[in-house]
């Protein structure tokens, strides 16, 4: 397809006729010898394209094997989870094999990005009988992609009478309906409670649930409290390895819930546990609980204490979202005297980056060590699960026998799966302040001195945000000049557009100061109670900012140096001491490097490389990526010296695939990229990144083969006739 270096990109035609082929026998439903012979070929045509399983199991399915086409589906789904072809066949094979509960998915799959038939998706079809009936509500409302900001939902399925219906909901006082590692139970969502009324929050959830206020704006700095427990009624037991001790958490249904407790050594004593709201207690022998049966109780998965030669005592990682060590750099002596102290007793990579521009993305990017176009989290509208094969840090970690726990973070990620390993998270949506945060890093080490621990700390001061209905900092407000108050715009907009007025560059400064400050007084704890062999610990982002960014032309360029080049410092056992490595690394290094210093072993699909710096290998390219549908794909392929620019004249479709043909491809230095005058002509250069940039995105490559249904849905971006 692609034989020399003056075009980046050529569409196989022969590949193209096939598919086209095919789609005018599928909708003719000619599924006949022909059809097969024109399959196989296309199959032969295109080897790697979930596009001929899709084909197969229309085939299967017009001749009744059911089985064979969930297989074909389930090959296609691995490839193109977000497809609504993909969707189609496997909602009607599991419909016909009675896997209601995979029916329900696939169909709310379908329904949260097309709605029903008449506008191209799947009028939902759902068979639920009681034993099945929560269960499958709870998984067609997180399959709709309407809970990004899980445990709130802005379109929770229930059943009204008569019929099935959505509104406005909390996940509270029970379990989110995520698929958890084997072995493990779920989350059970309850409200955050620390030196408060235990029953306060139930109060107030229990009259805001169903309503708009709570759950488009009074959740962005509400902390919920998951915890994997089980539910159960009535008397339970709960079991210790003889000779161990043992935290439990526990959690009520009702206010003051009374719980009787019975153990060999003090007999029958009540307690009294709050609504929605986790306490823990300490177990030395087996304990017997018992309620009345009509209000369940939840009960965690016991902490056992202990510490392990084989770990240590503190993995910490902390997050600091859009922290952009480009911009941050050359301020470190002023605005991060704390962090850049502490951190130069370990290593801080200078040319590090992000895979992506947004949160969503980049995230999981981090947790699993693979790229978006392969976790295949990237679209904010549409559901999407983690397979469990890309397994995450926290799973990694909770297998060594860590005690993991989030005690601040953000709540996205978790309906996706990103959070499934950890032991407890604490979440919110929008407001993850560092001097909170910090605060309960402090809490926990205390609280949890007698185990090992993981720990996640996800703060985002610094995260720029619209300045129209946005609290800026006093300190900033009070020092800035009137005329730096107004704003350029006069809509909403989202934070990877904002541009570089002064007073988001001001606030954003001002929250760098406020992040070290914090931060810091938590860093000289870790060196007043720890040896430096008992932790490791990692800062880092997710993503950078755009309101530093130089002006090129008129478009923002939203995969920028500035938008892209992440931080990552390391220190403690195994770090090396003392090192500025100006290697390029990527965030999916993160997990890798977690692995070789604390001892598991990665995925086989982990995309992520071990550093030089650790006796692993120098990258020789990173990859920054915009795959947003509805926009148009953006590639950032860098060198130390040159970076290759793409963007795609089509825009990226729900399932992430978009047209490369006729991409706009350019190869400039680091420091002039999308300058006027500075794009280089050089076959050399265009040998070098050609290769690795056709072979980062041939996953997401259309070819041009498009499918009818998912064009005609979005006219906006593909036009009337698509």
């Amino acid at each position: 397809m692609q034989d020399d270096f003056t075009v980046f990109w050529r569409n196989d035609k022969r590949a193209s006729e096939l598919f086209y082929d095919l789609l005018a026998r599928s909708e003719r439903a000619a599924y006949d010898d022909d059809f097969l012979a024109v399959l196989a070929a296309y199959r032969m045509a295109a080897p790697e394209s979930e596009r001929a399983d899709i084909f197969a199991a229309q085939y299967l399915l017009h001749h009744g094997d059911a089985e064979s086409a969930a297989l074909c589906g389930e090959r296609a789904f691995q490839k193109r989870p977000l497809n609504l072809e993909v969707w189609r066949v496997l909602a009607a094979a599991y419909k016909q094999l009675g896997r209601e509960l995979d029916a329900v998915t696939m169909q709310g799959y379908a329904y949260g990005l097309y709605r029903g038939a008449d506008t191209g998706g799947i009028d939902l079809d759902l068979s639920l009988s009681e034993e099945i009936q929560n269960e499958a509500l709870g998984r067609l409302t997180l399959a709709t992609g309407k809970s990004l900001n899980a445990p709130t939902s802005t379109s929770r399925a229930y059943l009204m009478n008569p019929g099935l219906g959505f509104r406005f909901d909390i996940f509270i006082g029970e379990e989110i309906p995520i698929t958890m590692p084997q072995g493990s139970a779920r989350f059970w969502s309850a409200a955050y409670a620390e030196n408060t009324g235990l029953s306060d929050h139930s109060y107030m959830l229990t009259e805001a649930r169903h309503t708009a206020w709570f759950t488009r704006y009074g959740h962005r700095d509400f902390f919920f409290d998951l915890q994997k427990a089980s539910e159960v009624r009535g008397t339970t037991e709960i079991a210790l390895p003889a000779g161990r001790e043992a935290i439990v958490p526990l959690a009520g249904t009702v206010p003051d819930q009374r719980i009787s407790v019975t153990t060999p050594s003090m007999g029958t004593r009540d307690i009294y546990l709050g609504k929605w709201a986790f306490s823990f207690f300490r177990l030395n022998e087996t304990t017997q609980l018992y309620a009345d049966a009509q209000d369940a109780y939840a009960i965690g998965t016991p902490i056992l204490l202990g510490h392990s030669p084989a770990r240590r005592k503190l993995v910490l990682n902390i997050f600091v979202d859009a922290l952009s060590w480009a911009v941050v750099r050359p301020y470190a002596a002023t605005h991060l005297p704390n962090i850049s102290k502490f951190f130069a007793r370990g290593t801080i990579f200078d040319q590090h980056f992000s895979t992506s521009e947004h949160t969503l993305s980049a995230f999981p990017a981090i947790e699993t060590g693979c790229y978006p176009h392969h976790t295949h989290i990237f679209n904010v509208n549409a559901g999407r699960e983690l397979p469990a094969e890309m397994t995450t840090t926290a799973e990694h970690m909770k297998a060594l026998g860590y005690y993991c726990a989030i005690p601040m973070g953000a709540d996205q990620g978790l309906s996706q799966g990103v959070m499934r390993g950890y032991d407890r998270a604490v979440l919110s949506t929008w407001i993850q302040n560092s001097v909170d945060g910090v605060d309960r890093v402090l809490r926990q080490l205390k609280a949890f001195d007698e185990v090992d621990q993981f720990l996640f700390l996800a703060v985002n001061d610094v995260h720029p945000y619209d300045g129209l209905g946005y609290k800026f900092d006093t300190n900033v407000e009070t020092h800035l000049p009137l005329a730096d108050r107004f704003f350029d715009h006069t809509e909403r907009t989202a934070s990877v557009f904002l541009t570089n007025m002064r007073i988001y560059q001001e606030q954003y400064l001002e929250r760098v100061r406020q992040v070290d400050h914090n931060i810091g007084i938590l860093l000289t704890y870790l060196e007043e109670n720890f040896a430096d062999d008992e932790y490791i610990v990692s800062l880092y982002s997710d993503h950078g900012v755009p309101i530093f960014n130089k002006e090129t032309s008129d478009k923002l360029d939203i995969i920028s140096t500035y938008v892209s080049n992440a931080t990552w410092m390391m220190r403690g056992a195994g770090v090396p001491v003392g090192v500025r490595a100006n290697e390029l690394t990527s965030i999916v290094d993160i997990q890798r490097t977690l692995a070789h210093l604390c001892g598991f072993s990665v995925a086989a699909c982990s995309d992520g490389n071990l550093p030089a710096v650790f006796s692993g290998r120098e990258r020789d390219v990173v990859y920054s990526m915009s795959q947003y549908p509805g926009q148009t794909f953006k590639l950032a392929v860098r060198t130390r010296d040159h970076a290759l620019r793409l963007e795609t004249r089509e825009f990226v479709d729900e399932d992430g695939r978009v047209d490369l043909a006729g991409a706009i491809v350019g190869i400039y230095p680091r420091e002039h990229e999308l300058e006027e005058g500075y794009r280089l002509d050089s076959e050399e250069l265009r040998a070098f990144f050609y290769p690795r940039a056709r072979d980062f995105v041939r996953a997401i490559a259309s070819n041009g083969e498009h499918w009818p249904a998912m064009r005609a849905a979005r006219p906006q971006w593909f036009g009337e006739e698509s």
